[in-house]
């Protein structure tokens, strides 16, 4: 398994204005892959700067500025970044061009969806997050991507799961084949939860150190309890790569514990048509 930390020299990509994280080339050839944080966007405190969702009560027309400025940096046209409804659940939606519209910015695929699926290249996949997990996935061989947003509930549920599942019974890809990127999210040293939801970690991994007791609570490690789904499922763990750090404890990126009224960074997975 590969492992860095997100302030390591030279993992930047040099978009925005503290340079973004790029990892598309451990995905395979073709393929993108982008962590944004809060820099480089045009949104007022507390969700200055780059903050990508309207439901957090920023000002829309600036979080639609904020995606314009994102998709010209990407490179992509905007009506081809899909921006799903994330409701903390384990629905996964597989998305093509058809669900763009008629091109407006900022498709809405399916309500009430977590994970993106696509097997057609110049398609971004998204997700919104700020602190939870973003997992995002590509099949080389098959010229599949997945964006999963797993935070407890999608985590324990395992969302991961759900979305390998789905890619074999759409294209016979097996979850041997994936590759996997675990994107910045809370790190243990912050994520303290109550004893109930403690619980259910404990109960799906027994004896792995993914739910601790700390003095007199308990903390979770999400990227732990991913990579041991993913695992589960057949990905080798040399096929995952991981960020390091927490992104309660970094002020580069938005953290709904830390700061509570914030905004949200963004996660984006999508192929090259030659990928495809």
């Amino acid at each position: 398994m590969a492992r860095n930390s997100a302030g390591d020299e030279g993992f930047g990509t040099g978009r925005g204005d503290r340079g973004w994280l790029e990892l598309g080339d451990f995905l395979g050839p073709g393929f993108h892959l982008v962590f944004t944080d809060r820099w480089g966007g045009v949104s007022d405190p507390p969700y200055h700067e780059l903050n990508l969702a309207f439901h957090t009560g920023d000002d829309p027309l600036k979080v639609e500025r904020n995606r314009e400025i994102l998709a010209r940096a990407l490179g992509l046209d905007e009506s081809r970044i899909a921006y799903p409804e994330q409701v903390h659940g384990l629905r996964v939606a597989w998305v093509t061009r058809r669900d763009t519209g008629d091109g407006a910015p900022g498709i809405v695929v399916p309500r009430e969806t977590d994970g993106l699926l696509c097997g057609e290249g110049g398609l971004a996949l998204s997700v919104l997050t700020a602190d939870c997990a973003p997992v995002a996935m590509g099949y080389p061989g098959h010229g599949v991507v997945a964006m999963l947003h797993a935070g407890w509930r999608g985590t324990v549920g395992d969302i991961v799961e759900t979305a390998c599942a789905l890619v074999e019974r759409k294209t016979g890809a097996r979850p041997s084949e994936a590759r996997a990127v675990i994107g910045p999210c809370i790190g243990p040293c912050c994520y303290e939860v109550d004893e109930g939801r403690a619980m259910l970690f404990v109960e799906k991994y027994p004896g792995e150190e993914v739910a601790v007791r700390c003095g007199g609570g308990w903390r979770l490690d999400l990227r732990r309890a991913n990579i041991l789904n993913m695992k589960r499922c057949g990905v080798a763990e040399e096929r995952i790569h991981v960020i390091d750090g927490c992104t309660c404890c970094e002020e580069r990126y938005y953290s709904f514990r830390r700061e509570g009224t914030t905004g949200r960074q963004g996660a984006f997975v999508w192929m090259d048509e030659r990928a495809c």
